[in-house]
C-alpha cells in the first residue's frame, strides 16, 4: 500500500438478528463463518449482496408509537441531501473492492489475508467486505454498483478515488467499471480524482495530464464551477509551482481544473503562504483520535479566512496490524467527535477516511461490523447537510467493542509485528453501547454476571461505556418499562488469543429490519 512508510493516520453495522415480539426483541446470536448477513439494507441498497449462509431474516416491529425503519431518523432522499451546497465523499481505496478475484468467500483472496501475522509479507487483515457467492456477468461494474448503493444509503456525494498514474495500475484500470456502475445506479453520485503522483524526485506530471484528459468528458466526475476537481493524497511531496504546471497544461488543452489537495500534515495557515493561489481549498489525511477533532473547527476559519473552502477528514478508527501502528478510537468517540467539530466549525465539505482500506480504516459494510460504522455516520452526515440534528423517531442500539484486551499475550512467533500505540489518546479497553434513544429510557450492559445500567432522561444520542470482561460475550439493552431493544453482540471477548486483534468490532440497529 502507498502510505506504509509514512506515519499518519486515516476510518459502521449490524451484526445482530434482531426480533420482536410483544414488544420485547429477542436475538440470533449464531454467527456465519465467512459473512454478515445483508441485514442492515435493504435489497435494493445492498444490490444483491447476501449471505447465502444466512437463515432468513423475520420482520420486528418498533416500539408503540415508533414507526418502523432501518434507521433511527427518518433519513431525507438522496435528492434533498444533494441540494445542499455541503458536500460529503467517503475515500475511496481500489485494492480493495467487494470482490478481488471474482471466488467463493471461503477460497478469495480476502480469506486468505485473515489473521496471517504478516509473516508472509501478505496482508494481515482483521476484516474484509460482506462476502458474497462468485456471481456471472460484468461482475466487477455490479460489485461497484452494491457499494454506490450502500454509500447513497449513508448519504453521501460520491467516492474520492485513488489511482497511480501508470499504464498497467489497477487502480486506474478499474476506473472504467466504476464509471460505468455510477452511470447504472445514480448518475447523481460522483467520483472526484485523486492522483497519486509518479514514483522518483525528478517526476513530470505527463501522467496525471493525460489520465484526466481520457475522462474528462465523464459526467460523474466531480466539478466545482465548471472545473474539474483534483484530490491528491501528500501532495506536498511536491511544489504547489508543480500542481500549478499540471493545471496550466490541462487548461491549455481546453480542460479546467482545481485542486484540493489531502495535505498529509499541516495546516491551511502554515501551507497558505506557498498553495494558496493554486487550490480551491485546503484538507488534510488527518488523525485518529477524539482529542485530535479539535483543530477541525481552527483549520476550518484558516481556510476561510484566506477564502477557500475546507473539506474535514472524518475517521471510526486507525488500526494497522500489518505494521503494529494503532491510535486509540475510543470505540465510537473518534468518529462522533470528527463530525460534530466539522459540524460545528462549520466545515464546507467532509469526508470518510476511508470507505474500504482494511488495512487502516473503513465505512463500507463489513463482515466485522455490518453496517454499524455507516448507520452512526448517517445521522451526522444528515445533520452535517440539513443544518440541525434530525429528529429520532425510533429506538437503535448499536455496539462498538474488541474481541480481547489490548493487554493479553499473543504469540510471538506467530505475530512479528507486535501493535503499539503510535500517539494520541491512551489505550482504552472497553465495551459501548451507543443508543439512539427516541425517549427516556435505560441503557443496560450485560457481561456474564456483570450487569451495568444508565439511566437516560431525554431523547438523544447516548455513549454508554464499560469495562469489557474476557470470557463473556456482551449484550446490550434499551428498557423502557420492559426491554425495548436487546442486541447480542456477535464477537465474544476472548481470554486468549495467537494474533492481536485491536479493531473495534460492531454491530446492532433498529427494532425494524
Amino acid at each position: 500500500m502507498r502510505r506504509k512508510t509514512i506515519i499518519h493516520v486515516s476510518l459502521i453495522v449490524t451484526g445482530v438478528v434482531l426480533v420482536a415480539s410483544a414488544g420485547v426483541v429477542l436475538i440470533a446470536a449464531t454467527r456465519p463463518a465467512m459473512s454478515v448477513a445483508a441485514r442492515d439494507l435493504g435489497a435494493a441498497e445492498l444490490g444483491e449482496q447476501t449471505d447465502p449462509s444466512a437463515s432468513p431474516q423475520p420482520s420486528a416491529s418498533a416500539s408503540p408509537g415508533q414507526s418502523c425503519g432501518r434507521l433511527a431518523f427518518d433519513k431525507p432522499s438522496a435528492a434533498s441531501l444533494r441540494s445542499s451546497a455541503k458536500k460529503a465523499f467517503a475515500f475511496y481505496f481500489p485494492p480493495f473492492p467487494v470482490s478481488i478475484e471474482n471466488k467463493p468467500p471461503d477460497a478469495d483472496s480476502y480469506a486468505k489475508w485473515q489473521f496471517t501475522g504478516n509473516a508472509s509479507g501478505q496482508y494481515d487483515l482483521r476484516d474484509r467486505p460482506i462476502a458474497r457467492p462468485a456471481r456471472g456477468g460484468s461482475w466487477k461494474q455490479l460489485d461497484f454498483e452494491t457499494e454506490i448503493k450502500q454509500a447513497i444509503a449513508i448519504g453521501l456525494d460520491g467516492f474520492i478515488w485513488e489511482y497511480h498514474t501508470h499504464p498497467t495500475d489497477q487502480r486506474w484500470n478499474q476506473l472504467p467499471a466504476m464509471l460505468a456502475a455510477v452511470k447504472a445506479v445514480d448518475p447523481g453520485f460522483s467520483i472526484m480524482l485523486s492522483p497519486d503522483l509518479p514514483q522518483g524526485a525528478d517526476s513530470l506530471p505527463d501522467g496525471i495530464i493525460s489520465d484526466v484528459l481520457k475522462v474528462k468528458d465523464e459526467p460523474a466526475l466531480v466539478r466545482k464551477d465548471g472545473a474539474i476537481v483534483l484530490a491528491p493524497f501528500y501532495p506536498e511531496r511536491k511544489p504547489a509551482s508543480w500542481w500549478d504546471a499540471v493545471g496550466t497544461s490541462l487548461a491549455a488543452q481546453g480542460v479546467k481544473t482545481s485542486l484540493l489537495p489531502l495535505f498529509l500534515d499541516g495546516s491551511p495557515e502554515s501551507r497558505g503562504g506557498e498553495w494558496n493561489n493554486s487550490v480551491l481549498g485546503y484538507s488534510r489525511w488527518g488523525s485518529a483520535w477524539a482529542a485530535s477533532a479539535g483543530s477541525i473547527p481552527s483549520h476550518t476559519a484558516q481556510a476561510h479566512n484566506q477564502g477557500r473552502i475546507y473539506m474535514a477528514s472524518l475517521v471510526f478508527e486507525d488500526t494497522r496490524t500489518n505494521t503494529g501502528q494503532f491510535w486509540e478510537a475510543g470505540n465510537s468517540a473518534t468518529l462522533r467527535a470528527t463530525w460534530e467539530k466539522a459540524i460545528a466549525g462549520g466545515a464546507d465539505w467532509v469526508y470518510l477516511r476511508t470507505w474500504n482500506d482494511y488495512q487502516e480504516a473503513w465505512t463500507a459494510p463489513s463482515q466485522e461490523r455490518g453496517t454499524s460504522v455507516g448507520d452512526v455516520a448517517a445521522y451526522y452526515l444528515a445533520w452535517f447537510k440539513k443544518g440541525s440534528r434530525p429528529a429520532l423517531k425510533r429506538d437503535a442500539v448499536y455496539y462498538f467493542h474488541r474481541s480481547h484486551h489490548t493487554g493479553l499475550p499473543y504469540d510471538t512467533s506467530k505475530q512479528v509485528k507486535p501493535m503499539k500505540l503510535t500517539m494520541g489518546d491512551p489505550i482504552t479497553n472497553d465495551v459501548e453501547l451507543l443508543g439512539f434513544v427516541a425517549a427516556p429510557g435505560q441503557l443496560v450492559i450485560t457481561q456474564g454476571s456483570e450487569v451495568q445500567t444508565k439511566d437516560v432522561a431525554e431523547p438523544g444520542v447516548v455513549s454508554f461505556k464499560v469495562p469489557l470482561k474476557a470470557g463473556t460475550t456482551p449484550v446490550f439493552e434499551l428498557r423502557r418499562g420492559g426491554t425495548v431493544l436487546k442486541v447480542q453482540s456477535r464477537t465474544p471477548i476472548r481470554s486468549s488469543i495467537a494474533l492481536q486483534d485491536w479493531i473495534y468490532h460492531g454491530g446492532g440497529g433498529t427494532a425494524c429490519v
